[in-house]
């Protein structure tokens, strides 16, 4: 272990001395100065781990030389040498960023000891928070890169610009941070348009890793099945593979419209409640199973609804109806069926649910927030 430098100040010499001997006595490397100005002077041009200083001194004082350590950013530990009758100007050296004030009288020679013992523990205590601070404020600048990263990947793993003739769509998607769990597809194969709302368990760096690997496992399955209660159950197989003792999980919709039938079928597994809705009225579509990811023996219903011109979908994650006011209400499904017809675009549709859930939560979504709509002109 590196000994400690400790610089005396003093402009009596023997108060010089007497302190220097019992520091050095305790194995304390002693350096001395007679007064502050000739203490800045060796500390700028050595390192000192610790300054003990006398108050009253000629052309810089005690008082004065620890302002000017402080204003030029030095961080070295003072300790203030003081009379009874200067107690308030060592609490103004205290305030000025003096670290420990000692009394000069007859029994300094015993507490001088334990008072640089105990000033230099607080300091490497101290200076170990600021490097763990440093080091954590690194670590955090990396981590903030590495998610803007993956919000750029995200991005372009959604689909934009969704376009099916004879249809309309509109979507929204926002991370509870810069990255999130939730994700929504779209694709036409064979006549049938293939839609999927999901919503992985939490809202971690890993919830996104498994955003994209979901995302790729159902897409590839529902380009080679036509059958939405085949994929998802391949699909399960599949993530309770990857997922195995991550306790992650998750929720999704799976339709597909039938064009030539002017039907969907919708399959649920463990998602809130969608939406399908024309100039009639709205319906809510509920779960028809179990979430993703647990079992891989779990199966799941299906239903088959008439999906003709004036017909529309609305899907959405959890994020948009637990979304809170300032008396800690939700939005809440009721509210959100409230807002759902067939007179909107679903481009419109998706705006107008959006912007009624800022205004009542004031713009606060502690969980991603995706919304998914479609249409049949």
């Amino acid at each position: 272990m590196v000994t400690a430098k400790i610089l005396v100040v003093d402009d009596d010499s023997l108060i010089r001395d007497i302190i220097g001997m019992v520091l050095e006595d305790q194995g304390y490397v002693v350096r001395k100065a007679g007064n502050g100005a000739e203490a800045l002077i060796i500390h700028q041009g050595e390192p000192i781990d610790l300054i003990v200083s006398d108050m009253n001194m000629p052309e810089v004082d005690g008082l004065e030389l620890i302002k000017k350590l402080r204003a030029a950013g030095e961080l070295v530990p003072v300790i203030i040498l003081t009379g009874n009758s200067e107690i308030a100007t060592a609490i103004a050296a205290l305030k000025s960023g003096a670290s420990d004030y000692l009394l000069k009288d007859e029994n300094i020679q015993d507490t001088i000891t334990f008072a640089v013992d105990k000033v230099l523990d607080k300091h490497r205590l101290q200076e170990q928070n600021r490097q763990l601070m440093a080091d954590l404020a690194r670590k955090n600048e990396l981590l903030e890169k590495d998610k803007l990263l993956a919000q750029k990947v995200q991005k372009n793993i959604l689909p934009r610009d969704l376009h099916f003739p004879a249809f309309a769509v509109g979507t929204f998607y926002q991370p509870s941070d810069k990255i999130g769990g939730d994700f929504f597809d779209a694709w036409e194969a064979n006549g049938k348009i293939n839609l999927v709302i999901a919503d992985v368990s939490g809202h971690s760096t890993s919830s996104a890793l498994i955003m994209a690997v979901c995302k790729g496992i159902i897409r590839s399955i529902g380009l080679a099945e036509t059958d939405p209660r085949k994929i998802v159950t391949a699909a399960n197989r599949m993530l309770c593979e990857v997922l195995t003792d991550s306790g992650m999980f998750l929720s999704l919709v799976y339709g597909i419209i039938d064009r030539e039938n002017d039907e969907i079928q919708l399959l649920s597994a463990g998602h809130n409640p969608v939406f399908l809705y024309d100039g009639q009225g709205c319906q809510a579509i509920d779960s028809m199973g179990p979430v993703l990811g647990w079992d891989p023996d779990d199966v799941w219903e299906i239903a088959s609804y008439p999906f003709a011109g004036g017909a529309g979908l609305f899907m959405y994650t959890d994020g948009l109806t637990e979304a809170k006011d300032s008396d800690g209400e939700e939005f809440g499904e009721e509210r959100l069926q409230q807002l759902i017809g067939a007179d909107l675009l679903p481009e419109q549709l998706v705006a107008k649910v959006f912007a009624t859930a800022q205004d009542f939560c004031q713009g606060v979504f502690p969980d991603d927030l995706t919304m998914f709509a479609i249409s049949k002109k």
